[in-house]
């Protein structure tokens, strides 16, 4: 995720004389990417990808003290300078907000405090500036303070119109299936079920939490008191409802990657201090803190000798622990050989272990400062040799389809590549049915909604948008189709598909017998299943199927040309393939060949008699058409013996089967 950080706002917090180049390179080398620089009048806006391991840097402080542990490493002095804890004496008057929160998980902790007699109106010009630079509107001086606190802290905050709740009463729960409510942005949003949400004493959903505020409770102009609202949510199920509805807003980021639960009581006490100074109000209530679960410390002890063995470098001890210092975790206890530190609260979501201190010293050294170097391979025993090899597995898949792709680029084909999800539209116009296709709960659009089971209709789109422009006659995808398993995740098939602008059947069906060929296989079978499809067997095993593909499709996809497609399973053509050959020495007795001119029905597929005419003896080495007029086909055999030379009274014998056979199986005659 992309942020963006006025870097007069930060220097609010770090003082250093490092320029705003400098800092955006040190804090890229050893933190956060920083991606661009904005110029904004007088200042500059840095644009930075943050992890989504740091939610601590979700924020202008969070960076702050990145760039205090960072800028030392380069020469450069520094002060983190953080807010100051508000001192304030809260009136003792209970709030007057009846809250339940059922179950208590859903909500680690919860803080209000009621502000009255506000008036609502602009915020301060150097607030309204800061949200412009970070890409906010400014609204009003309540608002603006929970968005500009969100990214100072990194704590997200919400404000209720107090007077809006019925019945002064709020109850957190989880939503049911179907249940809406309408958002700020005045968006209806239909429950999935499972939701964090706040009901009012009248029943009405008033906050779909974590996310964004409803309609119906918003702060207006004729608002006279404030709910200021500071809490934590289970970050699991504010990350599943964001993406379950499509709706990622800046409160969700942060609540999904984890909250400082610590956080929480000084932000609240700041931001109440805030509307109370900016709108004329008056804090009038004690405040509500409902804390279920306490936010645990966490202590983490670090070798020096692994810190060596991991990084590859010998660091000084002191160096390792003034690292870890200036990044804010306390050094507990330390002796000649390991230290302990305990986790600021800041960063208890992504540090637990020692290889995460690591981590943090290893990029603070400066992976730049490292040896570039490849790791040794580990070890692999060889059983049959009885010693240690660093030799790699052989991996088949890969092997045979790189094979698969090198073979079809240079029989001229294109190779492609599409997503693995594809649109409605993109269904009905290949006319396969869309029931049978998995469809995602969380699509990223619903241009892509559903897991394909075949790359067909990908590759027809993509001959139709390349047609006039770029004309290809063949092209080929190889990748994974979803099928689905009942109570499982769905099968993932390798596949290879291919389409060729022709109608010629045979040369296609020729390039699909040279690949397998290729592949070392020879087994091979093509079954016709009509004048223009066929599939293809390995040892009665399916492997494939090519075909003419409908007009009707064409015509739907606009492609103008006839097209063949062909489809092969490549995990099963991974594990029939070999690199083995056969070799047998050339007879010393010279071959036999003749012509045998046949006449079948119209509608006699060739293939099988073929495959019967080399079957009938081991004599005949191959039997192939070279010619065809209307129903006779002329096939020319190839007779040879390795050890003699074959009379003509045995080539007679086994013509004489061969036109029995045929003529018993086939139905044909011999043209005189």
């Amino acid at each position: 995720m992309n942020i963006l950080i006025p870097v007069s706002w930060l220097r609010e917090f770090i003082k250093t004389k490092a320029t705003t180049p400098q800092i955006a390179n040190y804090l890229s080398l050893c933190s956060q990417s920083v991606e661009r620089v904005h110029r904004w009048k007088n200042d500059s806006v840095l644009e930075i990808e943050i992890t989504s391991n740091r939610p601590d840097c979700l924020s202008v402080i969070g960076l702050a003290r990145e760039l205090n542990a960072i800028l030392p490493r380069f020469g450069f002095s520094t002060k983190l300078t953080l807010p100051k804890k508000q001192k304030i004496t809260l009136p003792s008057r209970k709030c007057p907000l009846k809250i339940k929160i059922n179950p208590p998980s859903i909500c680690p902790r919860f803080t209000a405090i009621l502000i009255e007699n506000v008036k609502i109106g602009p915020s301060p010009k150097l607030i309204q500036e800061r949200l412009y630079k970070i890409g906010l509107r400014p609204l009003n001086n309540v608002i603006d303070v929970s968005n500009y606190l969100m990214f100072e802290t990194g704590q997200p905050i919400h404000t209720f119109d107090y007077d809006k709740i019925a019945g002064q009463t709020m109850i957190m729960r989880l939503s049911q299936k179907g249940e809406k409510v309408i958002t700020l942005d005045g968006v209806e949003r239909t429950m999935p079920g499972g939701d964090i949400v706040i009901e009012d004493g009248a029943g009405r959903l008033i906050d779909l939490c974590g996310i964004m505020g409803a309609k119906n409770s918003a702060i207006d102009r004729n608002t006279r008191r404030v709910l200021f609202f500071v809490q934590s949510y289970n970050p699991q199920l504010i990350r599943r409802t964001s993406i379950l509805l499509g709706h990622r807003t800046e409160a969700a980021v942060r609540f999904e990657r984890g909250i400082d639960l610590e956080n929480i009581l000084p932000v609240v006490l700041r931001g109440a201090k805030m509307i109370e100074k900016l709108s004329g109000g008056k804090i009038t209530s004690s405040m509500i803190d409902l804390y279920h679960q306490k936010q645990k410390s966490t202590k983490v002890s670090l070798s020096f000798g692994f810190v060596q063995k991991i990084i590859g470098e010998k660091i000084e001890h002191q160096l390792m622990i003034e690292i870890l210092t200036n990044l804010g975790f306390k050094l507990l206890k330390k002796d000649s050989r390991q230290a302990q530190f305990l986790v600021p609260t800041w960063r208890i979501h992504d540090v637990g272990i020692e290889e995460d201190l690591i981590e943090e010293i290893a990029r603070l050294y400066g992976y730049f400062n490292l040896k570039s170097q490849i790791p040794p391979l580990p070890p692999i025993i060889d059983l049959r040799m009885q010693k240690k090899t660093t030799k790699g597995k052989f991996s088949p898949l890969f092997y045979w389809r790189e094979r698969a792709k090198d073979y079809l680029r240079y029989q001229g084909f294109w190779e492609t590549y599409s997503y693995s999800f594809i649109s409605k539209k993109l269904i009905n116009k290949a006319q396969i049915n869309k029931e049978e296709h998995l469809v995602l709960k969380n699509p990223l659009s619903q241009d892509l909604k559903f897991m394909r089971r075949s790359l067909i209709p990908s590759l027809l789109d993509i001959l139709s948008q390349n047609q006039a422009q770029f004309p290809q006659e063949k092209i080929f995808e190889i990748a994974n189709i979803y099928l689905p398993r009942k109570k499982n995740l769905p099968y993932e098939n390798l596949c290879l598909t291919g389409l060729v602008t022709t109608k010629n059947f045979s040369k296609t069906k020729g390039i699909i017998e040279g690949l397998l060929q290729d592949l070392g296989i020879i087994n091979y079978q093509f079954i016709p299943q009509g004048p223009t499809t066929a599939k293809i067997y390995v040892n009665k095993k399916h492997i494939g199927q090519l075909g003419l593909v409908k007009s009707a499709i064409l015509d739907n996809f606009k492609i103008e040309k006839d097209v063949i497609s062909f489809t092969l399973d490549i995990d099963q053509i991974s594990q029939l393939a070999t690199k083995q050959k056969i070799y047998a020495p050339l007879s010393k007795y010279p071959p036999v060949v003749e012509d045998l001119t046949l006449i079948f029905s119209p509608k006699t597929y060739l293939g099988p008699v073929i495959h019967s005419i080399e079957s009938i003896s081991p004599l005949i080495k191959n039997a192939q058409i070279i010619d065809s007029f209307d129903c006779s086909r002329t096939f020319r055999l190839t007779y040879q013996n390795p050890r003699r030379s074959l009379t003509l009274a045995e080539i007679k014998e086994i013509r004489e089967k061969i036109v029995k056979e045929i003529k018993e199986k086939f139905g044909a005659k011999v043209r005189q």
